[in-house]
């Protein structure tokens, strides 16, 4: 278990003592009420889902079914974002959700296309619905590592019990096996002890997959965060990006100040994503100014776009390299 970060303690047990990290861990306890609360959770996702998008579906052709297909996506967008706030809090597995604000200068039909062709969207709808089979297996699984463990350490005590008439008959009966003494009850003990740990181990890993399974499904699909260029005022170009020479290009001057920004980080190799999450707007807000800029220079894709900057000299390698403090 020490090559996997399940438990992510401040003080790491050494190797051979990793086989009681789950005693010693807040986070056995935490995942143990995650498990248990997929089961509901995972029902009301897939209710809320079948049902709005059944009766939005249905009704899609009037403006009542739009604003239930709408309450749908936002719910499910509040749905994610409550899911990762959970497995931060409970589970441990740190993700960051994609930004989902816009512009000003984004309309409102537009930015209701961005939210339809956003993957996010759809990767999060396809993990509410997920959650409702996953629930109920981790619901069945919590339960039997639980009860097993605990009627075993409880044998000597419950073994035997006592009917309304007064008679003492036996109990318990392990995979075929019959107590009906209490040396045979105690005997089961340190088996209960070794399947408590076991149990602990497994609900644990269970956890942190299913974690896992969210961060890959919720998670923003950034690798890095670049820093902001530096503060554009009006229309001016900021110093790290000037040509030394002081002059700009035509096409240059009509990109807007946001348009310039995103054209540096364009030059500096950043994605879609990396830039949203940069500026913290939506994909799709970067997807419309990465449009609009293509359409501005006369150019095909990203690639020439950077071609571009750097021929034009309005990005120079010195800015494109050297990230700017945030």
């Amino acid at each position: 278990m020490a090559a996997i970060p399940i438990y992510p303690a401040r003080r790491r047990l050494p190797d051979q003592w990793q086989w009681l990290a789950p005693l010693g861990s807040r986070w056995t306890y935490t995942r143990v009420l995650y498990l248990l609360l997929s089961f509901p959770l995972g029902i009301a996702y897939f209710v809320a889902l079948v049902t709005l998008g059944a009766l939005g579906g249905a009704l899609i052709w009037t403006w009542f079914g739009l604003a239930i297909l709408i309450v749908l996506v936002l719910g499910a967008r509040w749905a994610g974002d409550l899911e990762a706030l959970l497995h931060r809090h409970l589970v441990g597995v740190e993700m960051r959700r994609p930004p989902t604000w816009y512009e000003r200068d984004v309309p409102i039909r537009e930015q209701a296309k961005q939210i339809l062709l956003d993957p996010s969207t759809w990767t999060t709808v396809v993990y509410l619905f997920s959650r409702f089979p996953l629930g109920i297996a981790a619901f069945v699984s919590t339960a039997v590592a639980v009860v097993f463990p605990v009627t075993l350490l409880t044998a000597p005590l419950t073994y035997k019990l006592i009917d309304v008439w007064g008679s003492q008959d036996s109990w318990m009966e392990i995979f075929g096996w019959r107590i009906d003494t209490l040396q045979e009850a105690w005997m089961l003990v340190p088996v209960g002890f070794v399947s408590l740990f076991v149990s602990l181990h497994v609900l644990n890993l269970e956890a942190w997959l299913l974690g896992r399974w969210a961060k890959l499904m919720l998670g923003s699909r950034a690798r890095d965060i670049p820093p902001p260029p530096a503060t554009l005022v009006d229309a001016d170009v900021p110093s790290a990006v000037l040509p030394r020479s002081g002059e700009v290009h035509p096409l240059i001057e009509t990109l807007t100040p946001r348009e310039r920004e995103v054209l540096l980080l364009i030059a500096r190799g950043y994605s879609n994503a990396e830039i949203a999450e940069s500026f913290v707007v939506s994909e799709g807000t970067v997807k419309t100014h990465v449009k609009r800029i293509l359409s501005k220079l006369e150019v095909r894709d990203r690639t020439q776009a950077a071609v571009f900057a750097f021929d034009s000299g309005f990005v120079t390698p010195e800015s494109a390299s050297e990230p700017e403090p945030r």
